[in-house]
């Protein structure tokens, strides 16, 4: 006689699916938090060719003093503008991560935790993130982190201190800066103005958006 297959339980099917889910779940984690390694560590990288850029800057302002091409000097800056972008950027996908972590991934995970196991029983996995990203933050205190020293502060400082460079540069040697350079020197200013709004507001909003409601 043929073998009968007897149909599997709905229970038996719903927790291989939440196993299965749940393995998923722990290989979307490792993955993210590998790309969070990868996005600072490419800050790093940001900060080492800030760094190397603006000790060239320094090193060619003799040559460009002597050349009286004043306006490379201007020029110059873009580059941090560029490398703080990229910062920033990456500092904004790390945050999205986190949200998606405390938001997303930590509760379905702990709902899958919860169908598994008794009913009843307080299940908190990745409770790390949580705890972390949902303290209480005073706007206060949300200001100060915003402006307090951090690598995002070299390519700033290097623009201030290269725009400090040129107007030295010109005073020393009688040089009356044309409406372009004016022009060029407002746009740095600008830029920098840009991305400290662009820093507080990515800030806020991180802090914002990972505000949980208790369950």
């Amino acid at each position: 006689m043929p073998k009968i297959q007897h149909k599997p339980k709905a229970e038996e099917i719903n927790k291989d699916v939440l196993l299965a889910e749940l393995d998923l779940h722990k290989t979307e984690f490792a993955s993210l938090r590998q790309e969070i390694l990868q996005l600072l560590d490419a800050e790093r990288q940001y900060l080492y060719l800030s760094l190397v850029a603006f000790g060239a800057g320094l090193g060619l302002t003799p040559f460009i003093a002597n050349q009286k091409a004043y306006t490379i000097l201007l020029f110059f800056p873009l580059v941090f503008h560029v490398l703080l972008w990229e910062m920033l950027k990456s500092t904004e996908s790390i945050g999205n991560i986190a949200i998606y972590f405390v938001k997303k991934l930590a509760p379905r995970v702990n709902n899958i935790l919860l169908l598994l196991g008794r009913q009843g029983d307080a299940i908190d996995a990745l409770g790390w993130e949580e705890y972390i990203h949902t303290r209480p933050l005073k706007i206060s205190r949300l200001v100060a982190l915003s402006f307090m020293p951090s690598r995002h502060w070299v390519p700033i400082l290097s623009v201030g201190a290269l725009l400090i460079v040129y107007a030295l540069t010109i005073q020393s040697n009688n040089y009356t800066p044309s409406n372009g350079e004016l022009s060029l020197i407002a746009v740095n200013l600008l830029l920098l103005v840009w991305a400290g709004i662009y820093n507080v507001y990515a800030a806020r909003t991180f802090y914002s958006a990972i505000k949980l409601k208790k369950l």
